[in-house]
């Protein structure tokens, strides 16, 4: 089976920077096109591959999730990967003083914007025998501290991902996931920074981080990417309704 990914179609979700732009930058390299999926294009975009092109649409509209699948299918003629990446890190916050609105956005994005971008790729997916991954986390499976908002939005994309792979089986879509634990990508990065005015330096926290895993580093965006194309790719076709960690062995 091969890993390339040649002629397939992909739309990803929260594509236009970090972790998304990331996985485009892997699918295309191993011969894939499509669309990135993203609500606000930041003011200096990732540069991605000529192959892609870009939807404005927000998953916590189901309407415009909806339209962006069915415009990234019209337009290449099929859709054979959808990857639900787009998410959002709310600030820790101890279980007392959690705002519920917050909570109400996290999960609409996190949890309810998964849910409705493969709700609406089944069509499509169906027609290729297509591959869903979903992006996950760490948090997906254990929790943290003052991470309570986070890690409900991330435990319920487990519990979306091993039923959806259920459900969509018989159509021959396999649903995986990533859970990658730290990666330095600037979102990570600001938010130490923002934290090192009450706490450890960013220096200091990043090495904290790096201490905890086995390889004594983080995981870059590159490895949480190849990990994707290959859960997207034939190579995996017996695998679904698996959560991969990307964490370099993250105790």
């Amino acid at each position: 089976m091969s890993f390339f990914l040649d002629s397939k179609i992909a739309l990803v979700t929260g594509g236009s920077r970090g972790l998304g732009a990331a996985i485009i930058k892997c699918l295309a390299s191993h011969g894939a096109k499509g669309a990135a999926v993203d609500r606000e294009l930041p003011s200096e975009p990732a540069k991605l591959p000529a192959s892609f092109i870009v939807i404005t649409g927000d998953v916590k509209d189901e309407a415009s999730v909806k339209a962006a699948i069915e415009q990234t299918a019209a337009r290449f003629g099929r859709l054979d990967i959808v990857i639900a990446n787009a998410g959002v890190v709310p600030p820790w916050s101890e279980t007392k003083d959690l705002d519920l609105g917050q909570w109400d956005e996290v999960m609409a994005i996190n949890a309810r914007g998964v849910l409705a971008t493969i709700k609406h790729a089944v069509a499509p997916l169906s027609e290729t025998r297509g591959s869903v991954v979903v992006t996950g986390s760490i948090n997906s499976v254990v929790a943290h501290p003052r991470q309570l908002v986070y890690t409900a939005s991330k435990h319920a994309v487990l519990g979306i991902l091993r039923a959806t792979a259920l459900d969509l089986g018989r159509h021959g879509i396999r649903v995986n996931g990533i859970a990658p634990g730290p990666i330095a990508t600037e979102a990570l990065v600001g938010r130490i920074r923002t934290r090192a005015q009450s706490g450890p330096s960013e220096k200091d926290a990043i090495a904290a981080l790096e201490a905890q895993t086995a390889l004594g580093r983080l995981a870059t965006a590159e490895e949480v990417a190849n990990t994707v194309a290959f859960l997207a790719s034939e190579a995996a076709s017996g695998i679904t309704g698996q959560l991969l960690r990307v964490d370099a062995g993250m105790a």
